[in-house]
C-alpha cells in the first residue's frame, strides 16, 4: 500500500468511527441489515460452494480437469484446463468463489501471473439466486426482468474472458504448473497399500475444508456489514446526494432521473442496496431501470471489489486491471441489456410502477440453501458437457 493510500484509508476509518460514535442508532440499523443479508442468503448460498471448492482442490480433482479440459480451455480462453473449475463455480455460485479458487490454483503454481489475473477478472459474478430470485422475482416482481439481467450479466462476463485471450502471454510448457499435470505424489497415483492412511486423512481433509470455508464466509460477512455501515454513513451525511447530482449532470443527454442516479450512486458501494434503491425509483419506463441495475451488477460495488482484492492480496492481480475489467463489463452489459430487451423482453417487461417489498422480506422469501444446491448441480452438468466436448475433440 502506498503512502497516500494509507493516509486515505486511515482517514476513512477515522470518519467511519466518528459516524458510529455520533449516530449509534443508524450504525446498528445498517449493521443489522447487513447481517440479515449475510445469514439469510449469502451464508446458505455460498457455504456449500466454499466447502466443495476446498475439497476439489485438496483431492487434486483440478489436476484431472487440467488434463481432460485442456483441449477446451486453451483454445477458447488461452487458460489451462484446471481453470475450468474456476469458470464453472464462478458462474454458478456467486462472489467470491472465483477469486478463492483462482488464489488456490495460483498458490499451487497451476496458473501463471497473467493467467491468474485474467481468470479472476471474469469468473466473479452475482449468483443466480440473487439476480433471478432476489432482484427479478423479489424486487422487480417480474421473473422476466431477472432472466434478462442474468443473460446480460453472465454473457458480458463471458465475452470479457474471450476478449482477454488476445492479451494472453504464451504459456511456458516447462514444469507441471501451467498445464495442470498430475504428479506422482497425487492421490490418483497413490499405492493401494496406502488406502488406510488415505481413509484416515479424509477426516482431516474434510475438517480443513470446513474450517477454511467458515473463515471465508465469515470474512465475506464482515465486508458486507462494514460496507453496509459505510453506505449508511455516506447516505446519512449527504455524500450519496452529491454523487447523484453529479451523475444527473454528467448524463444529461440520457435524461437520467435523480432517483435512478441515487440508486446508481448507492450501487457503486453496495450492490444490494443500490439495486433496491434504483428499483424503488419506480421509473415509468422499464429500460432505464434495467440499465441502471445491469450496471450495478456488472460493476459489483466497492464492497465486492474489496472482498476480491483481500482474497488475491499477495498475488500479481492488479486492482487497476480488475477495475478495468469491471468497466468493460459495464459497457458490454449495457449493450446486451438494450439489445435483448428490444428483441425479446419488451412485451413481458413494460413498466416498473410499483414499490418493492422491504429487502429482508425479499431475502427470506427464497430457500437459498436449495437454490445453491441446484446451482451446484448445474455446475456439475456443465463440467460433464465440457468433458464430453473435450472427448469428442480428441477422438
Amino acid at each position: 500500500m502506498s503512502k497516500y493510500s494509507s493516509y486515505f484509508f486511515t482517514a476513512l476509518i477515522l470518519i467511519l468511527t466518528a459516524f458510529m460514535l455520533i449516530n449509534p442508532r443508524e450504525t446498528v440499523i445498517a449493521a443489522s441489515l447487513g447481517f440479515q443479508l449475510w445469514y439469510s442468503t449469502v451464508f446458505p448460498a455460498l457455504f456449500p460452494f466454499f466447502i466443495v471448492a476446498e475439497l476439489l482442490v485438496a483431492l487434486h480433482f483440478v489436476n484431472l480437469l487440467g488434463i481432460w479440459l485442456e483441449p477446451i480451455m486453451r483454445p477458447v480462453f488461452r487458460l489451462p484446463g484446471c481453470s475450468s473449475l474456476v469458470l464453472v463455480m464462478g458462474f454458478t455460485s456467486g462472489f467470491p468463489v472465483g477469486a478463492i479458487l483462482t488464489r488456490k490454483l495460483y498458490d499451487k503454481k497451476m496458473l501463471t501471473a497473467d493467467e491468474a489475473e485474467r481468470l479472476v477478472s471474469f469468473t466473479n459474478n452475482s449468483s443466480p439466486l440473487f439476480i433471478v430470485g432476489a432482484i427479478g422475482v423479489g424486487m422487480f416482481a417480474n421473473p422476466a426482468a431477472g432472466y434478462l439481467l442474468a443473460i446480460s450479466h453472465y454473457l458480458s462476463n463471458l465475452l470479457l474472458g474471450l476478449l482477454w485471450r488476445f492479451k494472453a502471454q504464451k504459456p511456458k510448457l516447462s514444469g507441471s504448473s501451467a498445464q495442470g499435470q498430475l504428479r506422482k505424489e497425487d492421490p490418483v497415483f497413490a499405492d493401494t497399500n496406502e488406502s488406510h492412511e488415505k481413509i484416515a486423512s479424509m477426516g482431516k481433509i474434510l475438517g480443513d475444508a470446513i474450517k477454511s470455508a467458515l473463515n471465508n464466509i465469515f470474512a465475506v460477512g464482515g465486508f458486507i456489514i462494514i460496507f453496509s455501515v459505510l453506505t449508511r454513513m455516506l447516505s446519512f451525511w449527504g455524500f450519496i446526494d452529491m454523487m447523484a447530482d453529479g451523475l444527473v449532470k454528467l448524463f444529461t443527454f440520457m435524461h437520467m432521473s435523480y432517483p435512478l442516479a441515487y440508486g446508481l450512486s448507492m450501487g457503486l458501494f453496495e450492490i444490494t442496496m443500490g439495486a433496491k434503491t434504483a428499483i424503488a425509483a419506480s421509473d415509468p419506463e422499464a429500460l432505464p431501470t434495467l440499465l441502471v441495475v445491469s450496471s450495478i451488477l456488472a460493476f459489483s460495488g466497492l464492497s465486492i471489489i474489496a472482498q476480491i482484492m483481500s482474497i488475491v492480496a499477495g498475488t500479481p492481480v492488479r486492482l487497476s486491471f480488475y477495475l478495468l475489467a469491471r468497466t468493460l463489463q459495464v459497457m458490454l452489459s449495457l449493450a446486451i441489456t438494450c439489445v435483448v430487451y428490444r428483441f425479446f423482453f419488451a412485451d413481458s417487461i413494460i413498466t416498473m410502477g410499483f414499490t418493492p417489498p422491504p429487502i429482508y422480506k425479499v431475502l427470506y422469501s427464497f430457500n437459498a440453501w436449495t437454490f445453491s444446491l441446484y446451482s451446484m448441480l448445474v455446475g456439475l452438468i456443465i463440467i460433464l458437457i465440457m468433458l464430453g466436448l473435450a472427448w469428442c475433440k480428441k477422438y
